[in-house]
C-alpha cells in the first residue's frame, strides 16, 4: 500500500538549477544533466557502480533514447539498466568493473541493482524521473507495473540516504 506520508518529499530535496535549462530545447536532459554534474560539492571520486545522475524511465525505449542523448555529457559510458535483452549478471559486472557517471533505467532494474548494492548512491548529485509520456499518455508515476518500485527506490534508498550528511543528490521532475 502506497501512502503520501510515506513519501516525506520536501523542498530541500529538489534540485533547482542556477540556470533553468530551456523547455524547447532538444537537449533539455543534456543540459539538465551536465549542469548537476558541474555544480555543487560532493564526492566526485570515481567509484565504480556509482553515478553522479540517475535517470529513471518508464520503458527501454526510453532508456535507450536517453542514452543516446547523454554519451556526449561524459567520457565514461553511460549505463542503461533495464531488463530487455540485457541479463542483471552482465549489468552487474559493467557496474562493478566499470566507472560511471550517468545511469539511465527502469523502476524495476534500478530498485533491484540498488538493494542489491550493485547501484551506490553515494556519488549522486541528481536524481531525475523521467515524465516522458508514451502513446497511452502514461508517465513513469502513474503506470502500474513501475509506479510501486519507483516509489520503494525513494522510500527504501533514496530517502534514508538523503537523511545521512554526506549525501547531497537532489530530485528533479523532467
Amino acid at each position: 500500500q502506497l501512502k503520501l506520508s510515506n513519501i516525506q518529499l520536501t523542498p530541500s530535496h529538489m534540485y533547482v538549477p542556477s540556470t533553468e535549462p530551456s523547455r524547447d530545447s532538444t537537449s533539455y536532459v543534456h543540459d539538465l544533466v551536465q549542469t548537476a554534474m558541474s555544480t555543487g560539492k560532493g564526492k566526485n571520486k570515481v567509484m565504480h557502480g556509482a553515478p553522479q545522475a540517475l535517470i529513471i524511465c518508464s520503458s527501454a525505449l526510453r532508456v535507450v533514447e536517453l542514452v543516446k542523448m547523454l554519451r556526449v555529457v561524459t567520457k565514461r559510458p553511460v549505463a542503461k539498466l533495464f531488463s530487455r535483452h540485457i541479463k542483471i549478471d552482465t549489468q552487474k559486472k559493467m557496474l562493478e568493473e566499470g566507472a560511471v557517471d550517468v545511469a539511465v533505467g527502469t523502476p524495476n532494474r534500478v530498485l533491484r541493482l540498488l538493494r542489491d548494492g550493485d547501484l551506490k548512491v553515494n556519488r549522486l548529485k541528481l536524481v531525475a524521473i523521467d515524465c516522458w509520456q508514451d502513446e497511452k499518455m502514461r508517465v513513469v508515476v502513474d503506470m502500474d507495473d513501475t509506479r510501486s518500485d519507483l516509489f520503494a527506490i525513494w522510500r527504501d534508498v533514496l530517502l534514508p540516504a538523503s537523511k545521512k550528511p554526506d549525501y547531497n543528490f537532489k530530485l528533479r521532475l523532467m
